[in-house]
């Protein structure tokens, strides 16, 4: 996770799954939330940063899931821990970019129902950007 972009479509995607994780697992109805979210996210990177590179898209996540499994301190607890704040603190620097990485994690693990893990996490780091 070290050699992650600040402000990247994979830093976004990483917190994406970061949020939906915390009950435990990534849900079919998550992933299939953010498969259909993936276009928003690539159209508002797009606009706010005026270039977005393709990629393959589901690979990707496939990819940034791996790696935020073997983090064992990312994927769940009630509370936020130092390793979630030093990671997301670094790779979410942007407030465009953390508007997006919050909206559409917000939606992805909306789609199972949030869970409280899910939403308390959320709503630390929707306090914690605030402008």
């Amino acid at each position: 996770m070290n050699d992650l972009r600040p402000n990247s479509i994979e830093a976004v995607i990483l917190f994406i799954l970061y949020i939906c994780i915390q009950d435990g697992r990534i849900s079919e109805e998550e992933s299939k939330e953010l498969i259909i979210t993936a276009p928003i996210i690539q159209k508002m990177y797009l606009h706010i940063f005026g270039e977005y590179i393709p990629f393959d898209l589901e690979l990707m996540i496939s990819d940034m899931l791996e790696e935020l499994l073997k983090e064992r301190d990312l994927a769940s607890g009630k509370n936020v821990k130092k390793a979630e704040k030093d990671l997301f603190s670094k790779l979410l620097t942007d407030h465009a970019t953390q508007d997006i990485a919050l909206l559409a994690s917000r939606s992805a693990a909306g789609a199972d129902g949030l869970h409280r893990n899910e939403n308390r996490k959320y709503q630390y780091w929707s306090e914690k950007w605030v402008d």
